[in-house]
């Protein structure tokens, strides 16, 4: 899949595919965007323009869209799939990218352990206990989390915090490696968030995979 399409920057948060994003928007020139891609049922990328991304966003299309009294608008997108920005077709009015397909590495030969996925499971639950007061919500959202990548997807823009580690956990293309780092980062039974030693530890592993890339090339 290539092809253009309208993107927003996001310039505090990560997006995630199989998740589902709140915005606050007050700026002229994406409101007309967002109202034009709500409008003809199109789709929309999310992007963080982080300064050591790899370019890798995420494909959405928006749920609903409400106009606050001072003229802001509330909007909600839906995460479809990850794709790669790859080139800048236009600028003005808007950001319009072509984009690519971003996918998970085959892993034929390993498999997922259930005890980390059970535990990450009851963290979110414990999660969901302490911030959403409707059962019937807490339960549908649980009935909902129905493979691996979208429990990480969701943990990720629920619990996790620091920006260029949830974008990390974007770019990563290893499912298995994307449940052990929460599993590592998720210390005890009710994490509030990420355990800040791991943190730094796995974005410094990152910088420095990174860093000796470029220099290879």
């Amino acid at each position: 899949m290539k092809k253009p399409v309208p993107a927003l920057y996001l310039f505090n948060n990560i997006f995630y595919p199989q998740t589902m994003i709140p915005l606050s928007v007050n700026d002229e020139t994406s409101q007309k965007m967002l109202l034009k891609c709500f409008e003809q049922n199109a789709e929309l990328v999310l992007y963080y323009p982080h300064a050591r991304s790899k370019g890798v966003a995420t494909l959405g299309k928006i749920l609903m869209i409400d106009t606050n009294s001072d003229g802001s608008l509330s909007v909600i997108v839906q995460g479809i799939m990850r794709v790669k920005l790859e080139n800048l077709v236009q600028q003005e009015p808007y950001p319009l990218y072509l984009v690519g397909d971003y996918h998970d590495h085959e892993e034929k030969n390993q498999t997922l352990r259930d005890s980390p996925l059970e535990r990450l499971h009851l963290v979110l639950e414990r999660w969901l206990t302490r911030h959403v007061h409707s059962k019937v919500e807490r339960d549908r959202f649980m009935k909902d989390i129905s493979s691996p990548a979208k429990l990480i997807n969701n943990l990720c823009m629920l619990v996790i915090k620091d920006v260029e580690l949830k974008q990390i956990f974007l770019e990563s293309t290893s499912l298995l490696d994307r449940v052990r780092m929460m599993n590592a980062l998720l210390v005890g039974e009710t994490p509030e968030s990420e355990d800040m030693e791991m943190c730094e530890a796995i974005k410094n592993f990152e910088r420095l995979e990174i860093d000796q890339y470029k220099t290879a090339s």
